[in-house]
């Protein structure tokens, strides 16, 4: 059987975009996939069920049949841990290479996704290094570029962990000025240690875009207008709390923005829907005026009103770790453009054995 686990050195480096575009790859390759998530860390509840927010997702997104306990045999629950700790659990990497075992019937690929870092399901003895053992399988390691220290850092690291478990490594989220050095020296340099690099991501600001709706759930927000526009997507968002020139300008500069400021502030709100804005956050739990509200439905832009103030908002928008959703099939059609133009998929499926 073969599979392909994918691991990674933290949170945000795009684990859930990699399985899907990757599902999506092979599926048109003919190939009959299976999706596998060890420890699921993000309950939801669907049908009854208990499940992991990704097994949902990849299951749907992916048209898989198998039921979702045998996708995501472990779910950290708060009864789970409650047991943990009580020590009342049971074997779960048992139950876990068990499911594995299960899943591998008529498939020609399983799809594993670990946690947001190698030593992520330690709690319940499923790290990456040991489920890679457990299940025989090969580490596919993708890895955020914040500088050319850490990354040699947490590859060189991993490897010493994993040795020859570690199959090969992308690189993603990469600044437009630091491409050609990570292609050009970091990459030869990865590859003298014995550790392949398929290719360097760029980063895409679009990829990190949020919609209007998450956005308004994770402030608590009520909607005012144009509730049929809440599913565009915002790439940035910026606070007003100047004057108005340089509120304009500002504006101007930042596009599929989402701005942040008082209910007071109605020249501001104006002069940001006249620049590239998808949405308008009012803090203070205060409602605009009636000129403000006629704008915004002419122009397609939804306010939201918050009860939070303005640091606080902004505390909660940056400290979200927003999951992949249905909605992003706009972002998982960007991100399949930029793996087929900068990745070495031929060399990808030669080392996974795929051919």
């Amino acid at each position: 059987m073969k599979s392909i686990f994918i691991n990674s050195t933290g949170v945000k480096s795009g684990k859930s975009l990699l399985a899907w575009a990757l599902g999506l790859l092979f599926e048109k390759g003919g190939l009959k996939i299976g999706y596998f998530k060890p420890v699921g860390d993000q309950p939801i509840v669907i049908d009854g069920i208990i499940t992991d927010h990704d097994a949902y997702l990849m299951k749907n997104v992916l048209k898989l049949k198998d039921p979702y306990d045998l996708i995501c045999p472990v779910i950290l629950t708060q009864d789970t841990i409650f047991s943990i700790f009580n020590r009342r659990a049971g074997d779960f990497l048992k139950k876990i290479e068990e499911n594995y075992k299960r899943l591998l019937f008529d498939k020609d690929i399983i799809i594993i996704k670990g946690g947001n870092c190698l030593f992520d399901g330690s709690i319940v003895g499923a790290h990456g290094a040991r489920l890679a053992e457990t299940l025989d399988t090969y580490i596919l390691l993708i890895d955020r570029f914040m500088s050319e220290i850490s990354f040699v850092n947490n590859v060189r690291f991993i490897k010493d962990i994993l040795r020859d478990r570690l199959q090969g490594v992308i690189i993603t989220q990469v600044m437009p000025e630091k491409i050609d050095y990570v292609r050009n020296v970091l990459m030869p340099f990865m590859e003298g240690d014995g550790i392949p690099i398929y290719g360097v991501i760029p980063e895409d600001k679009f990829l990190g875009a949020i919609s209007l709706q998450k956005i308004c759930d994770l402030v608590s927000g009520e909607i005012v207008c144009c509730k049929d526009k809440m599913d565009e997507l915002a790439v940035n968002y910026v606070i007003g709390a100047m004057d108005l020139e340089l509120a304009l300008n500002y504006f101007r500069r930042i596009n599929n923005k989402l701005v942040i400021t008082g209910a007071d502030r109605s020249d501001l709100q104006i002069a940001a829907m006249e620049t590239s804005t998808k949405g308008i956050i009012l803090t203070g739990g205060r409602y605009p005026n009636s000129v403000v509200i006629g704008k915004a439905e002419e122009k397609g832009i939804p306010i939201i009103i918050v009860n939070l103030d303005t640091y606080s908002t902004i505390e909660r928008l940056d400290k979200a770790v927003v999951s992949l959703d249905f909605e992003d099939e706009k972002k998982i059609g960007r991100y399949m453009e930029l793996f087929k133009d900068n990745i070495d998929i031929k060399r990808l499926k030669k080392d996974f054995n795929l051919f």
